[in-house]
């Protein structure tokens, strides 16, 4: 039989996912490894979800480093001029082709109540931005209908917007270290209006109109109020738009609109004008609270990002060397079956030389002459190699006090101590997330920005 999932449970499970970060039930990591080539041309492939390739992610991860920071997020729509925009509409699932929300150049969000039409019913597109944190809906000079949600702090901006994605929260409480920016978002949220009717849908023009028909809301709640046009040479309905409370005879640019309050149905009835037929319907909250009393259900917030900032002097992660994966750990294990708590940790294993002969190479193979061991070497201190092995390598131990030379190279020394495990536990944790990418050299002079988004 056919079925679906609802937006309502993709949200559930983004807040889910979200308050469990914020309680710290759980730990969450970034990891980066990979040092090896994809192939002779660096084709990055697309990430395949087998235990396979979790597994040879495991065996090439170099570092991780502890998420502080996440938050919820939609995909960002920068208000354009000349775009048109959908209204808010509670019949349609997931996000319209036309977005109904915007950000402004202040990082103000808006939602939009109703598109702008002209007389002849034809979207328009939007040349007014919309700007200021009024509380209650407002209509621009090019008929479109706004409502501020919040604005986006310069801390957020920076820890998660991208180029594709900006932050949402609900501000659950406000107290005397609050900042103007959340003060501002709680006194919106608190100011919504329960039922409030947000715009009519015209779904049918019907004939032989005349005159401008009226239009009538009825239903469980009071005081919404909306006007008509009509098309005369079509003789048809054109457009239907809330009316401005202030201006009986219709909708104006300042005055406070008549959405009403109160309504969890309503109807919407067009009589007069000399015709018949014209068909329209109420387009009410996604929330019972109102638009506003929560961003995230009136966004349809159903993705996370993680943030994590990896800087160059970030202790256990490499210097001079790159990397090409990319993933998000839950709850790593130590060497002693314990959560790993630390900011960062390494997750190579390592060897320790009792003598060097000839220097060893970033990124070259090594083989031991009794074992025949392979490893690739990922990076050298000293007189340790750190190693990894894979299906190419195999996955043979070498032997303490055996010859070790590169297969491709001059390097040869002796081993004092074949295996150092690494503090991490590579074959622990779950991996909710991989990234492949080109390869990243990361440098003392430069940080990673790393926005990992779980979609649902």
């Amino acid at each position: 039989m056919p079925a679906t999932i609802t937006d309502t449970l993709r949200q559930q499970i983004a807040r889910d996912f979200f308050e469990r970060f914020e309680q710290q039930t759980h730990n969450y990591y970034v990891g980066i490894g990979r040092s090896q080539p994809w192939d002779s041309n660096e084709t990055v492939p697309t990430p395949i979800n087998s235990p396979d390739e979790v597994s040879k992610l495991r065996n090439a991860l170099q570092s991780i480093k502890k998420v502080k920071s996440t938050s919820l997020v939609v995909p960002r729509n920068n208000w354009s001029n000349g775009r048109i925009y959908s209204p808010y509409d509670d019949t349609v699932a997931g996000y319209p082709t036309q977005p109904y929300y915007v950000k402004n150049d202040n990082n103000q969000v808006y939602v939009c109540l109703e598109t702008g039409r002209n007389r002849l019913g034809v979207a328009q597109p939007s040349t007014v931005e919309p700007t200021g944190a009024n509380h209650s809906s407002f209509r621009t000079a090019d008929g479109y209908i706004w409502k501020f949600m919040y604005t986006i702090s310069g801390s957020r901006q920076e820890q998660f917007q991208s180029s594709n994605f900006m932050p949402v929260q609900k501000q659950f409480s406000v107290d005397s270290n609050s900042t103007g920016i959340e003060l501002k978002q709680k006194a919106v949220q608190d100011s919504a209006i329960p039922g409030q009717v947000l715009s009519i849908a015209l779904t049918e023009g019907g004939t032989g109109y005349t005159s401008i028909p009226t239009v009538t809301i009825t239903g469980n709640g009071v005081d919404a109020k909306a006007v008509a046009d009509i098309d005369s040479g079509a003789g048809v309905v054109s457009r239907i738009r809330i009316k401005d409370s202030a201006h009986p005879s219709g909708p104006g640019t300042t005055a406070p609109l008549a959405h009403g309050n109160g309504y969890t149905i309503a109807f919407v009835t067009i009589s007069g004008g000399g015709g018949t037929g014209a068909k329209a319907r109420a387009i009410l909250p996604f929330s019972d609270s109102g638009v506003g009393a929560d961003p995230r259900v009136d966004l349809k917030t159903s993705s996370v990002m993680f943030h994590s900032l990896l800087e160059g002097n970030d202790s256990d992660f490499l210097l001079g060397q790159d990397f090409r994966q990319v993933t998000l750990f839950k709850d790593p294990l130590n060497r002693q079956g314990a959560k790993v708590i630390a900011n960062t940790a390494s997750c190579l294993d390592f060897m320790r030389l009792s003598n060097t002969l000839n220097g060893f190479t970033r990124d070259k193979i090594i083989e031991g002459q009794t074992t025949f061991a392979q490893a690739y070497i990922d990076d050298i201190d000293s007189d340790k190699i750190y190693f990894h092995q894979d299906d190419e390598t195999g996955f043979t131990a070498f032997q303490d006090g055996e010859i070790i030379e590169e297969t491709t190279g001059p390097g040869q020394g002796i081993i004092d101590s074949a295996l150092i495990q690494s503090e991490v536990d590579r074959r622990t944790g779950d991996i909710l997330y991989i990234d492949n990418r080109a390869p990243v050299e990361r440098t003392a002079a430069q940080a990673e920005d790393i926005k990992i988004i779980l979609q649902f």
